[in-house]
């Protein structure tokens, strides 16, 4: 009876010490859990959407968990800095050059290429140059090309509140086009005054003009859904942008462009061990201006949910992210 009680225990050992063995073969066999990829979110609609695009291809086609950080602008850069955030599709350059060249400088942070291409500058109708036959518009100034041009044509948007001048219909008081926008009319001498709105009220007002074929001269940052819903000229400016021109305070006599932008993707430099194939897809990804332009469109004007809009761009362009992703 003891050998028997003996023999099954052996048995009994023998099989867990095979099963254990068994259980460990498996589980060394399992690749290791991916660790959480960490995307900065900053408040406005090109980026949201980024965030998104990049959120579900780095989950559904390459596997990585993610978390989403809120931050502002400013504080993403110290907090990529300090482990806390490994991505960020959006840093507009050279407004923000300044503020992100430390932790850049330091070597914990760097650029992985431009997203898209950004830009400012005054714009109108086409209509208001060329007319529309198709709405019975005739063209009010047809020799309307550059900013100077507008001292000859400042009457066709002057405004009954500030008569005597053309309206230059801007942003908030505080934007950083204010100060540069004033010193411009002071240095190119125009006839013209700014005034200061908010977003809403400036695409309001836009949008108003373009369908009552009315003329209207405006400051515009792009991408901007406004340029897939308007079609408009940008006018020309005789000089290019001149880094340091501009006072930060208050408005002088200043001949320069606006600042063509140059809207970065940035990475913790740590993203290239640690999630390597996500880190070739930031420094390969890039969108066309237009591309952007109707994304914010469908958010800001059509009103329809990120997911949705980033999921059907995704399902369009399946091949250029393939490519991203070798």
């Amino acid at each position: 009876m003891k050998a028997h009680f003996l023999k099954f225990c052996g048995l009994l050992l023998l099989s867990v010490v095979i099963l254990l063995v068994t259980l460990g073969a498996g589980c060394a066999g399992e690749p290791p859990a991916k660790p959480t990829v960490m995307i900065a979110e900053n408040d406005w609609t090109s980026q949201l959407i980024l965030v998104e695009i990049i959120d579900q291809i780095t989950t559904q086609q390459l596997g990585y968990p993610t978390s989403r950080v809120g931050l502002s602008a400013s504080l993403t850069w110290p907090a990529m800095e300090k482990g806390e955030v490994d991505l960020a599709p959006e840093i507009w350059l050279p407004g923000r050059q300044l503020e992100i060249q430390p932790f850049l400088d330091r070597g914990k942070v760097e650029l992985a290429g431009e997203i898209f291409p950004g830009g400012a500058g005054w714009i109108i109708p086409r209509y208001v140059v060329e007319g529309d036959s198709a709405r019975g518009i005739e063209p009010m100034a047809p020799g309307l090309k550059s900013i100077l041009d507008l001292k000859e044509y400042w009457q066709i948007f002057e405004n009954p509140e500030n008569p005597g001048k053309g309206e230059l219909v801007g942003g908030s008081p505080g934007w950083v086009d204010d100060v540069m926008d004033r010193s411009m009319i002071l240095g190119y001498e125009l006839p013209l005054w700014r005034s200061n709105q908010t977003e809403a009220i400036m695409m309001a007002r836009m949008v108003a003009a373009d369908k009552k074929g009315k003329p209207l001269l405006m400051y515009l940052w792009w991408p901007h859904w406004l340029l897939a819903e308007v079609d408009v000229i940008v006018l020309e400016e005789p000089d290019p942008w001149v880094e340091g021109a501009f006072s930060d305070e208050e408005a002088e006599p200043v001949k320069s462009g606006h600042p063509m932008y140059h809207v970065n993707k940035v990475v913790a430099t740590v993203l290239e061990e640690k999630a390597p194939d996500v880190y070739q897809l930031m420094q390969n990804m890039v969108l066309s201006e237009q591309e952007v332009n109707t994304l914010m469109l469908r958010v800001d004007v059509n009103e329809e949910e990120i997911p949705v809009v980033a999921a059907d761009w995704i399902s369009q362009n399946q091949a250029n992210i393939d490519q991203w992703l070798k």
